[in-house]
């Protein structure tokens, strides 16, 4: 068994091929509502060879679809998992953040196994785990420890401490800590966006893979999370605007419970609460959707898949709308128009309005802002329609196939392996994302405009991405 010497103490993990994996391995605490503390430390050899429970999170059906059956919570959950190709050498690094809207998910799902992907591109694989929903992202100005010390956004600090610990501990198990490649997945590319602007995470990564990012939610303003935090008070029986002693005296699954009631509260029904990334002068001070350009060195891989909208508006746990609540929906999808002009120019279809208005569009605009800071924007699109003929090539289509997860049995093969060609979409995928963890180009040229594509796109989709 694999045993590697960390700032902590020496860690057992196991062989996978000619590599091995470290899963478990405790990078910082989770003290309630306020910065992630050190990791504790111990003597002697500590076995690493399953993932660590889970953030505190609800069992939803979006959830059980995309990580499968929910493992053990707890709220001292940091732990992250590390797959090599080899002990020792110097490769280079790829640390992943999962997706979940920042209220579930978690490192240790299969869908996330890293080993074959540390063998197929050379490189030393990172899982993290962070805190979700309120318990990771409640802000309210009255949790700030000091005047300039954080009031929001723990999860995202967790995520910092990760990126700390790689720093630090990777060389041991064969990493370069001086290439770091950051990518995520829906919020989790949200959370390496917002890292783009962090400047304690300055330095930490020097390359960003942004996969699927829902712009709308990568940084909402400070009010909107204060009311968040003081509903969640007063739904707790706090004195008071907001009592963060009662909430603290709460149980974890009391605070999980809370957060999705009020989630069917009126003011917050249909939306994703206010438990998100949120501008704050202690940990985010500026949002990186209305400043694309911040750390215009570090490189971005950034894309989304072809039919986004039916994880969203036509997947198993959330049927289609009826047709008398799609006016509201696209109005709520595209502020400012009239729902009516939408639905015809789109053709009535739901699903192309909620990928364009939801991921596309913003996701472009975006690109462009930063492109034209002469930083290097390499962008992509997943046609490959591997969830089915239903959800098509849904949100999330494209994790299992970086990850080899597509053939897993489980949530990697309902999602990416639903269709044919998947192995050879996903060799290309790999090949590209590991070129780009390598420092090159993915294989195409950096443009703000120009789209590489992966699968197969239909005729309608090419009309639409050529007129962006």
């Amino acid at each position: 068994m694999p045993i590697v010497d960390i700032a902590a103490g020496r860690v057992e993990g196991r062989s996978v091929g000619g590599g091995a994996a470290f899963e478990g391995i405790r990078f910082a605490t989770a003290p309630r509502f306020a910065p992630p503390g050190p990791a504790p430390r111990w003597a002697g050899v500590r076995a690493a060879l399953r993932p660590g429970p889970a953030a505190p999170q609800p069992e939803r059906a979006a959830s059980a679809f995309t990580h499968g059956e929910r493992p053990a919570t707890d709220e001292e959950c940091l732990s992250l998992n590390v797959f090599t190709p080899g002990l020792p050498g110097s490769r280079p690094v790829f640390v992943w953040l999962h997706g979940g809207g920042f209220a579930i998910g978690h490192a240790g799902a299969s869908l996330y196994a890293g080993e074959r992907l540390a063998a197929a591109a050379d490189a030393v694989v990172v899982t993290v785990n962070y805190r979700l929903g309120s318990l990771g992202w409640l802000g309210h100005p009255e949790l700030a420890l000091a005047p300039d010390a954080p009031a929001a956004n723990w999860g995202l600090l967790d995520q910092v401490a990760a990126l700390e610990w790689v720093r630090d501990n990777v060389a041991a198990f064969g990493g370069d800590p001086g290439s770091v490649t950051l990518a995520g997945q829906s919020a989790g590319a949200l959370s390496a966006m917002d890292l783009l602007a962090v400047p304690r995470a300055s330095g930490l990564f020097h390359r960003a893979v942004l996969q699927s990012p829902p712009l709308g939610d990568v940084a909402q303003p400070a009010d909107r999370a204060m009311g968040w935090a003081e509903a969640l008070s007063a739904a707790a029986g706090g004195a008071g605007a907001f009592d963060a002693a009662r909430l603290r005296a709460l149980e974890a699954d009391e605070i999980v419970a809370l957060h999705e009631r009020l989630l069917e509260q009126p003011g917050w029904r249909g939306s994703r609460g206010g438990a998100l990334p949120t501008i704050d002068p202690g940990s985010l001070p500026v949002s990186p959707a209305e400043h694309a350009t911040v750390n215009p060195n570090v490189d971005v891989l950034i894309g989304y898949t072809a039919n986004e909208g039916t994880f969203f508006f036509d997947s198993p746990w959330r049927p289609a709308p009826s047709p008398d609540r799609v006016p509201d929906i696209v109005g709520h999808l595209c502020p400012g128009e009239d729902a009516r002009e939408v639905l015809d120019r789109y053709d009535g279809d739901l699903v192309a309005i909620a990928t364009d208005a939801m991921v596309a569009a913003p996701l472009a605009r975006w690109a462009e802002a930063r492109a034209g800071s002469g930083a290097r924007v390499y962008r992509y699109r997943v046609d490959h329609p591997g969830a089915g003929s239903q959800l098509r090539a849904t949100h999330t289509v494209e994790v299992p196939l970086l990850f080899g997860t597509w053939q897993d049995g489980g949530p990697g093969e309902r999602l990416g392996g639903q269709w044919p060609g998947a192995e050879e979409v996903s060799d290309e995928l790999v090949s590209a994302w590991a070129r780009f963890i390598h420092g090159q180009s993915p294989g195409w040229a950096p443009s703000a405009q120009a789209v590489h594509v992966f699968g197969t796109p239909s005729a309608a989709r090419r009309e639409r991405a050529g007129a962006r």
